[in-house]
């Protein structure tokens, strides 16, 4: 699944293609892909001029121009476009309209006849309007909380001092912390020396800190590297990321350790296959 640095390097390059063009029509081609059914009314009326593209967490977002035009379906004001990559989910920019792939689930088409590709191989991705009434209407926007980024040390440290869950499936909740996956939960927990089975409240305030610097870090250093390429991540160019090349844990069951040439292990955490070191991880 896309985390925090692949959706910002999706965001990134994506907006220098697409801002300050309009969407003058779009195609659905899995009605599962999108999750709003004003969609239809709302493009036959509106073309709406992209002025910024963002990220919450792990969506990606596509903002409207509110001043000049005010839609409203029931009080409702469209701001924009919200893309949930999930496990598969790509966004890709052409410069001109294209044959359909396989797998593509929705196309926006802009002013200039370029466009923009949703592919989704397993189909758990979504797009939908993000709007005024999005947190009561939407529950995963609701509940969706700052990430590492925005965070600062403190606020870190009061989110998961003396919670009594084992470290890692906190930092997995997107209610508590967003944007963090297995990847970078592994790798900046590895970076903080914090086994991820550990209870976090038996975690001191010091601990905590030094794990959302290397949470900072870790995220940082791989959106510079565009982000993780292990199977069907890409970027808006369709250019793969290269952070995959600088994992200390991820994905290396069985190999040796960098910092101490000791075997790194797995265990199940979360649900979900957790790689560390047992012995410069306590």
């Amino acid at each position: 699944m896309p985390e925090l640095p692949e959706v910002e390097t999706v965001a990134r390059t994506l907006a220098p293609d697409i801002l300050g063009k309009r969407i003058i029509n779009f195609s659905c081609l899995n009605e599962k892909s999108w999750q709003d059914d004003i969609a239809y009314t709302f493009f036959k009326e509106q073309t709406p001029c992209i002025k910024k593209v963002g990220r919450r967490g792990k969506l990606l977002l596509l903002y409207f121009d509110e001043t000049e035009y005010t839609p409203e379906y029931d009080n409702e004001i469209i701001y924009g476009l919200a893309f949930h990559l999930k496990m598969s989910g790509r966004l890709f920019y052409y410069p001109a309209l294209k044959e359909v792939e396989k797998h593509t689930r929705l196309i926006l088409h802009l002013e200039d006849n370029s466009c923009v590709f949703f592919d989704d191989i397993r189909k758990f991705g979504y797009a939908r309007f993000f709007t005024n009434k999005s947190k009561e209407k939407w529950s995963f926007w609701e509940k969706l909380a700052k990430d590492p980024l925005e965070l600062t040390s403190e606020e870190f440290v009061s989110l998961l001092l003396g919670k009594n869950a084992s470290i890692k499936s906190l930092l997995l909740q997107q209610d508590i912390i967003s944007g963090i996956g297995n990847i970078y939960a592994d790798e900046a927990l590895f970076q903080a020396k914090i086994l991820p089975y550990r209870q976090a409240n038996t975690i001191t305030k010091e601990e905590l800190i030094l794990l959302h610097s290397c949470l900072v870090a870790v995220l940082e250093e791989s959106i510079a590297f565009c982000g993780s390429s292990i199977k069907d991540y890409r970027t808006a160019k369709g250019d793969v990321g290269s952070f995959q090349n600088k994992f200390n844990v991820y994905g290396r069951l069985g190999e040796k350790c960098f910092l101490c040439q000791h075997t790194l292990e797995k265990k199940k955490v979360a649900g979900r296959t957790t790689i560390f070191c047992p012995y410069c991880q306590k």
